[in-house]
């Protein structure tokens, strides 16, 4: 498969996963990018399109957002919404490769935004709703006293300071005035390090203190913060430095994009969580920064349940219900059905139900399930279906109430049979009543089970990494024994060489009757071995040099007899040249050249 078939089908399995991770109505994170330009603004590196290629332009940045992995942008130029309208049409008309529109919930979320830059003096950027109605974009304008710039222009004037714009608790206490507007925007002023007009200058303590903002942006990456020169601002942002207050500002990290290429369009870029994109939820999760802001791609879960279907029952009918990735809570009265629907999904699932004991106060949880299955689903030829995501791939688990089989569906293909202890192993959950989770504690066998079953897999995991770490150690083990082995073998073959050596000088100092030449003679041993060695190996090398030479004059040889006599020779030549060429040859006989004609 070739790499851009490969990117593609990447590129459409992370469509259909967020697709599936899109389809409650819950909290989700959006990749989102708070600071970005359009070729309006003064900065604009790059060509400006006419009025008339506006669109065109407007299609090209939703593309390279959705390349860029954006989820979402506010289009935040000075003081001006000019081309918001055409990227917020451009998103909405975004197709997918099948020529149909992108679903409404994974289309690209344009926030209407202003670069705002105030009295105080610093720079914040105002976000409205993505919803904020077009046609009171320029009454915002004018609620700031500051009158819309003409929108056919293809440049904007040289920024302004807003005029009585105070500082950021003036600009709110303004705002607020209007009913229309209160409670649908928010200030996001810049506290980057070193930042141009930033907010983090000492002059400005009182300012940043007594400020009613919750968040702020940064022109870098957030983590320039961990940089020893910035250890103070860092400080500052945290709440730690009671000079500055003790408010812990929610950060968003920006690219400032401003390119023709769009080269940093969401090159710092920052996951939000919202369950609709306005001005509130992203106030909601600066006060939640723990969990509903992160500027790294979140963590979510390998394995979770996107959606329970019960065919039919006897109180509820049909339920439908698609579930959070990260967490599902199901909210009603007494008597609305929400462990009725739990028990449905533990059933399809074939949990294991904590067994009761005769101190338990309530009924064996076993006894009420299947007395459940068998009065609201059994009646009505029902079936329960879990809808699992694993690793991106979806697993439907169907199980029926008549004869309670299981069937199993991975990612396309069909429905198969399936054992429960499969599906335990595939899917294991652990569910306990409110009743149930007050013995847990006090019975160890449910205390394990309630402990080791979210992390069963990495369990089964460690397990196979033990059993590799214990063959790995019995065949180090092995090729340690064999090293020991042999070196005893070595130590003990020089302790013999050692003892012979010392048992032939011993004999040879014993000698009796030996002259003193003959004395001599036999000390002279060792060199006469040595110099048997020295000519072992000088021999060697002649029988290599000789297997060489022998090589090379029959590759002579062959070559002699190859020689091919030119055309163009005369014929007189040729006895001559036979008579030339027998002196160089160790066949007998003259050496014939082959007379061949082109």
């Amino acid at each position: 498969m070739s790499e851009a078939r490969k990117g593609k089908s990447v590129a459409m399995a992370n469509q259909s996963t967020r697709a599936i991770e899109l389809a409650d109505n819950g909290g989700h994170f959006y990749r989102a990018d708070f600071q970005v330009h359009t070729p309006r603004d003064t900065q604009w590196d790059g060509d400006r399109p006419t009025v008339t290629e506006r669109d065109a332009w407007a299609s090209s940045f939703v593309s390279a957002a959705r390349s860029q992995g954006l989820n979402a942008v506010a289009i935040s130029d000075h003081h001006d919404f000019a081309l918001f309208p055409f990227i917020k049409r451009a998103a909405a008309a975004e197709q997918l490769t099948s020529g149909a529109l992108v679903p409404v919930r994974e289309q690209l979320t344009v926030f209407p935004a202003l670069e705002l830059t105030l009295s105080v003096p610093c720079q914040a950027i105002l976000i409205l709703d993505a919803d904020f109605p077009e046609d009171r974009l320029n009454d915002v304008l004018k609620a700031l006293h500051f009158d819309p710039i003409d929108a056919n222009l293809d440049v904007l004037p040289q920024t302004v300071v807003l005029p009585d714009s105070g500082d950021l608790n003036d600009i709110h206490a303004k705002l607020d005035k209007n009913d229309w507007l209160r409670g649908r925007y928010i200030i996001l002023p810049n506290v980057t390090p070193n930042g141009h007009k930033t907010l983090l200058r000492e002059s400005f303590q009182a300012k940043y203190r007594d400020m009613v903002a919750v968040g702020g942006y940064l022109d870098k990456p957030i983590a320039e913060l961990d940089r020893q020169k910035y250890a103070g601002e860092k400080r500052i942002l945290e709440g730690g430095d009671t000079n500055w207050g003790s408010k812990r500002l929610a950060l968003f990290q920006t690219s400032d994009a401003r390119k023709a290429d769009f080269s940093t369009l969401g090159q710092h870029a920052t996951w939000v969580k919202w369950a609709n994109p306005t001005a509130e939820a992203i106030r909601q999760a600066c006060l939640a920064q723990e969990s509903r802001i992160s500027h790294d791609s979140p963590a979510m879960p390998n394995v979770w349940v996107s959606r329970v279907v019960v065919s039919n029952s006897k109180f509820m009918g049909r339920v439908d219900v698609a579930l959070n990735p990260q967490y599902t809570a199901l909210i009603g009265g007494r008597g609305t059905g929400k462990s009725t629907v739990l028990d449905y999904l533990r059933w399809a699932l074939c949990d294991q139900p904590a067994r009761a004991t005769e101190d338990d106060e309530v009924a064996d949880p076993r006894v009420r399930q299947r007395k459940l299955v068998a009065a609201t689903l059994k009646p009505y030829d029902a079936h329960v279906e879990v809808h699992c995501v694993i690793n991106g791939i979806t697993h439907v688990v169907r199980r029926h109430a008549n004869d309670g089989t299981v069937h199993l569906k991975v990612g396309e293909g069909q429905f198969e049979n399936a054992a429960e202890a499969a599906i335990q192993s595939l899917l294991p959950i652990q569910a306990y009543s409110q009743k149930q989770l007050s013995s847990v504690s006090i019975r160890v066998e449910e205390l394990l089970r309630f402990l080791t079953s979210p992390i069963q897999r990495e369990l089964e995991e460690i397990g196979r990494q033990r059993q590799e770490v214990v063959g790995r150690l019995r065949e180090n083990y092995g090729t340690l024994q064999r090293h020991r082995d042999l070196s005893a073998e070595i130590e003990r073959g020089d302790l013999r060489i050692r003892s012979l050596a010392e048992q032939a000088q011993s004999l040879r100092d014993g000698l009796a009757g030996v002259s003193e030449e003959d004395r001599q003679i036999l000390n002279g041993k060792s060199g006469h071995d040595d110099l048997r060695s020295a000519q072992t190996i000088w021999l060697q090398h002649v029988e290599v040099a000789h297997e060489h030479l022998a090589d090379l004059v029959a590759s002579l040889d062959s070559s002699l007899g190859d020689l091919i006599m030119p055309p163009s020779a005369p014929a007189s030549l040729s006895v001559e040249a036979d008579a030339l060429l027998s002196r160089y040859t160790r066949r007998p006989g003259p050496v014939a050249i082959n007379n061949r004609t082109a």
